[in-house]
């Protein structure tokens, strides 16, 4: 059935649509160590944080906004290797090149690391 709300309805979104609409960001966040690798340079160890949709690091590389790049990391309860490919959505440059973070989204992960990692957002939630 189609959305007949008009564009200036102030109604807020149905019922279900909260998640889809919401900023994915504003999900539970945890640190992490993350390698990164852009093409065929070798992978890089950064330190930074994961969140459902994806992870941020700080790094000195000059990753451009929409790079590719493929991820590998390790959960604290999991001694399988993740990985997993990604795209730079963001890039934030304050002061010194080291401190120079990067937003990447997860693209194409699959639903038994999808699963994984909200698994171990949502155990470290129940636990505080």
């Amino acid at each position: 059935m189609p959305d007949r709300r008009k564009s200036n309805d102030r109604r807020g979104p149905r019922r279900g649509e909260e998640r889809r609409l919401g900023d994915r960001r504003e999900s539970h966040r945890l640190p992490i160590d993350v390698e990164v690798r852009q093409g065929n340079a070798p992978f890089s160890s950064h330190q930074g944080n994961i969140g459902i949709g994806g992870v941020f690091f700080k790094t000195p590389l000059d990753l451009p906004t929409g790079a590719l790049v493929q991820l590998r990391f390790t959960l604290p309860d999991n001694s399988e290797a993740i990985q997993a490919k990604g795209e730079v959505v963001e890039i934030t440059a304050v002061g010194r090149p080291e401190d120079r973070g990067t937003r990447v989204r997860f693209i194409d992960l699959d639903i038994k690391n999808e699963l994984a990692i909200a698994r171990f957002l949502d155990d470290h939630a129940a636990s505080k």
